[in-house]
């Protein structure tokens, strides 16, 4: 026997019908992640606002609240979650009210399970490629806010810097007069490694003997 076709989303099913809605419920229950299961419209529309499911699945005539009241009441909250409509051929005159209310998928009653499953796959790749496209919209704007940061840290020496003629301090933007070498590492991603080059060697140390480098004439 072929394994059933397993989606990670939830769904939201709404009907007052006992029979049905448990026989549903069961199949539901093995093919997606997390079903939430409802009565009527306001029941249905309190579990949306407390689960924010990816799918949702009602009948239309329902007492309390009907499922297309309940639609554009889920639609003023999520305008992208898709709504599956199932109804019976008595309830087409409320075809047009579903369509304003953007249903995506009608499903007649009683319900072909074959027809039903068809109609929640459709909607449940519509899903998955939302939430694919979302996450990568998530990570696209993360690796740009990284990119931001670390431009952020590069500092660059640049336009025109006062130094001493004699002791070679710098003066920041606030006035102080810093080494050189401080004032260099605060503003450039640049490391000292000290040393002493030949002519300061010969005036340090005379009594050594240093290699010195001469240019050709």
């Amino acid at each position: 026997m072929k394994p059933l076709r397993q989606f990670d989303i939830s769904v939201l099913y709404v009907e007052d019908e006992d029979l049905t809605r448990e026989e549903v419920h069961q199949l539901l229950r093995e093919r997606f992640r997390t079903v939430f299961v409802a009565q009527n419209g306001a029941e249905g529309l309190e579990l949306f606002r407390k689960n924010d499911p990816d799918l949702v699945v009602t009948d239309i005539l329902m007492p309390v609240m009907d499922g297309l009241k309940m639609a554009k009441e889920i639609r003023a909250h999520n305008k992208d979650v898709p709504i599956i409509v199932t109804t019976a051929h008595s309830e087409t005159s409320y075809m047009i009210d579903a369509i304003d209310a953007s249903v995506d998928q009608f499903v007649m009653k009683p319900i072909e399970l074959k027809k039903l499953f068809a109609a929640m796959e459709k909607c449940a790749e519509l899903v998955k490629s939302r939430k694919a496209a979302k996450k990568h919209e998530e990570e696209r704007e993360k690796l740009i806010g990284e990119l931001q940061e670390a431009l952020a840290k590069v500092k660059q020496l640049s336009g025109l810097l006062p130094i001493c003629a004699s002791c070679k301090k710098i003066r920041d933007d606030k006035g102080y007069w810093n080494q050189i070498e401080s004032y260099i590492r605060d503003h450039s991603e640049a490391e000292f490694s000290h040393g002493i080059c030949p002519e300061c060697a010969a005036k340090l140390y005379p009594g050594f003997r240093h290699k010195t480098r001469t240019t050709a004439a």
